[in-house]
């Protein structure tokens, strides 16, 4: 969600207001729904740059060894470090030291592709002094199971450094995934969610928080919840603001400006960046046509969906039917 960064930092403002928005974190930290989709250690077999490439799910990489490089311009993660990349952000990716094979905004298509340069190795493989290894953690966060937590912070993708409870939540998480041990789903369960709580505790103290969590009591506002929870849940029906309006109990001529003061959004462009998004995941993972899919999303005319997804997405669905739900 879009907002304005503060100009203030935490260390400068009064002891009580930011208690207030400790108090307020804590609430949304309390209703947060995480859900674990991906652990893999990777070695890089041929140096690769994936440029412009739109991420799906929350990331979190931590450089085991070697050269790996982001942004625009290129800056080095530093071997230990971690580097947060939050749910629709864009990215400059570089493995290992080039010349580099460049893949587009689409990532790879598959996992086929992505192990012809990059090969996933077990947590406690030995590494080469000159190897070029990494980890890399998916993850889901949603409040109330609905709002996409880091991108309602316009949290930006960060090199969050070393963090030595972050390393050793990784490792266990890692050894769970690689283990077969009783109560594995769990575990991983519960250390992914802690190690979200040491994100969001890096986020209060070392950064300069957004203007929205500062407001993040509207996103406790029942309304809003049950607002954005119809929409994920009725993407196909009429989503018009009459229709919507009824739902949250205001007046159909209020329901945008309701919405808009919440979430900074538009009602109806949020309601279309959630069927373009929806429309993006079921084309990297599902065998529907891609008619199918514009009406499953809501969108009656086929050729206007094609039009509105190349905006947003700056490629064409065809180029991203078989794109892998994670680029990295």
């Amino acid at each position: 969600m879009s907002g304005c960064i503060l100009s203030i930092n935490l260390a400068k403002i009064s002891l009580s207001e930011r208690s207030k928005v400790k108090d307020r974190f804590n609430h949304i930290i309390d209703v947060l729904e995480i859900k674990y989709v991906l652990a893999s250690k990777r070695s890089v077999i041929t140096p690769v740059e994936l440029a412009r490439t739109l991420e799906q799910k929350d990331i979190l990489i931590q450089v085991n060894s070697g050269h790996f490089y982001v942004g625009d311009p290129f800056k080095r993660i530093e071997p230990g470090n971690f580097y947060l990349i939050p749910r629709d952000s864009v990215i400059n990716f570089r493995h290992g030291v080039g010349p580099y094979e460049v893949i587009g905004s689409e990532g790879f298509t598959s996992p086929e592709q992505r192990e012809r340069y990059l090969k996933p190795i077990a947590p406690n493989t030995p590494i080469s002094e000159n190897e070029d290894v990494f980890t890399i953690l998916g993850f889901e966060v949603l409040i109330h199971g609905a709002i996409p937590f880091l991108s309602m912070l316009e949290i930006p993708a960060m090199d969050m450094g070393r963090n030595p409870e972050m390393e050793e939540l990784t490792h266990k998480i890692m050894n769970e995934v690689y283990g077969d041990e009783l109560g594995k789903t769990t575990m991983i369960k519960k250390y992914t969610e802690e190690l979200l709580i040491q994100v969001c505790r890096y986020i209060f103290k070392e950064n300069k928080l957004h203007e929205s969590i500062l407001k993040l009591d509207y996103v406790l506002d029942k309304r809003l919840i049950n607002i954005i929870q119809f929409i994920q849940d009725n993407l196909d029906k009429d989503l018009s603001n009459s229709n919507i309006a009824r739902l949250a109990y205001v007046s159909k001529d209020y329901i945008g400006q309701f919405f808009k003061s919440m979430t900074n959004h538009n009602l109806q462009d949020y309601i279309e960046s959630r069927r373009l998004e929806h429309a993006h995941f079921l084309l990297r993972s599902s065998s529907d046509s891609i008619q199918e899919i514009s009406q499953k999303v809501g969108f009656t005319d086929a050729a206007y969906f094609s039009r509105r997804f190349k905006i947003r997405f700056k490629q064409n669905a065809r180029e991203v039917r078989r794109s892998d739900i994670l680029s990295l």
